[in-house]
């Protein structure tokens, strides 16, 4: 499974040391299976006048510029669809097969994505119905990966 790319692109940095102590921890786990890599696109500071259509649509141009031409993109957001992690492994799994060997997962900032990238996106996923501080759902993202993968695998880690 080690020629399959996958790479994370958020808006933002980790501000919390425990998040990222934590993502560090499933990054280290999910290396074993697939190369990772991470991409950290600044988010757009807006002032009282600034409409959050614009600070979506600035955020949105620099995510879709770190995109591979030839990438899955994966969005992810309220608007996506919920899939047990037997599901997100299959489809991990359908898409190694093809041997479309990029695949590129997209968090946006407090205010979403961009109406664009997700019209570039090949399928929304959404992590819970319920609302979550970014740097969480980075962290439950890379354990569902994890997750996927150790079912790929028939490993004991998923119960």
């Amino acid at each position: 499974m080690a020629n399959m790319q996958i790479t994370l692109v958020t808006v933002g940095r980790f501000k919390d040391a425990c998040y990222r102590d934590a993502a560090q921890n499933y990054i280290k786990r999910l290396q074993h299976y697939v190369a990772y890599d991470e991409i950290e696109v600044r988010e757009e500071r807006g002032g009282k006048n600034t409409r959050v259509s614009d600070i979506i649509e600035k955020e949105g141009h620099r995510l879709l510029s770190a995109l591979h031409p030839d990438a899955t993109v994966v969005a992810l957001g309220p608007s996506g669809k919920l899939c047990r992690s037997e599901i997100l492994a299959k489809r991990l799994n359908h898409v190694r097969v093809q041997r479309k060997s990029r695949l590129f997962f997209l968090l946006g900032g407090p205010f979403g994505l961009a109406s664009r990238v997700l019209s570039r996106a090949d399928w929304h996923l959404s992590l819970s119905p319920m609302t979550f501080p970014h740097e969480l759902a980075r962290v439950i993202l890379l354990e569902q990966l994890y997750r996927a993968f150790t079912i790929i695998r028939g490993e004991n880690y998923h119960k």
